[in-house]
């Protein structure tokens, strides 16, 4: 569901500045990956808003999310309603507070079509997963304390194009991502308050349906 965004990018002619660029890409994608390889877990606080270009309409929501090696993630919506997404490690299931309604399915599915549920869990692996480059045209361009790096994923899909992520520079974590779909929609994703390795319990991982909630199951592929 998403599509890369054309960037106005100056071509460099110079060879030798080129490959002065791509050493430096790597030099960071390098940093990134050992930085997120030595995470074990972490918590934030998060914000996002969805741009719906057809109906010139922002849609914005807010909460906490938890992830932990290895696979295991909690996304807890505040705002505008109390949407959970929840991973175990092997099964992960979204919840919509408006209709009540469960979706569980196996992760390893989920991972196949990657999301910002899923994106920072391949933060660790980037190479392996993606052909980067630094942005050239970024809603967070301006930012001199950032890294803004495009993300192509390797293997083609329908439903995942592109990303840019914003990295701090002191930090080398990911503090803002943005994601785009073919009809021209814009998803930002910010992290806020980021801790790391705090020791956060499997138990938090473990997802209760509510109450009169209905549940339904997506059987692996070819299931």
């Amino acid at each position: 569901m998403f599509i890369v965004v054309l960037f106005l990018a100056s071509i460099l002619s110079s060879s030798q500045l080129l490959a002065a660029e791509n050493e430096n890409l790597d030099k960071v994608l390098d940093q990134i990956q050992e930085k997120y390889a030595k995470i074990n877990d972490f918590t934030s606080k998060f914000t996002q808003e969805a741009t719906v270009k057809a109906l010139n309409k922002v849609q914005k929501a807010q909460g906490d999310v938890w992830f932990k090696k290895p696979g295991k993630m909690r996304w807890n919506y505040s705002r505008p309603t109390k949407d959970e997404i929840v991973s175990d490690g092997i099964t992960i299931w979204f919840y919509n507070d408006e209709e009540k309604q469960v979706i569980e399915s196996p992760l390893s599915e989920a991972l196949d079509t990657p999301t910002t549920t899923t994106l920072i869990s391949g933060l660790g692996n980037l190479k392996n997963l993606f052909d980067a480059r630094f942005s050239k045209n970024s809603p967070a361009k301006g930012n001199n304390n950032n890294y803004l790096i495009d993300l192509l994923p390797k293997e083609n899909s329908d439903e995942y194009s592109f990303v840019t992520v914003a990295v701090d520079k002191d930090s080398m974590l990911v503090n803002t991502i943005y994601l785009y779909d073919p009809f021209g929609n814009l998803t930002t994703v910010k992290l806020n308050d980021v801790r790391i390795n705090n020791g956060i319990p499997d138990s938090l991982f473990v997802f209760k349906a509510p109450k009169g909630a209905e549940i339904t199951k997506i059987p692996p592929s070819g299931g």
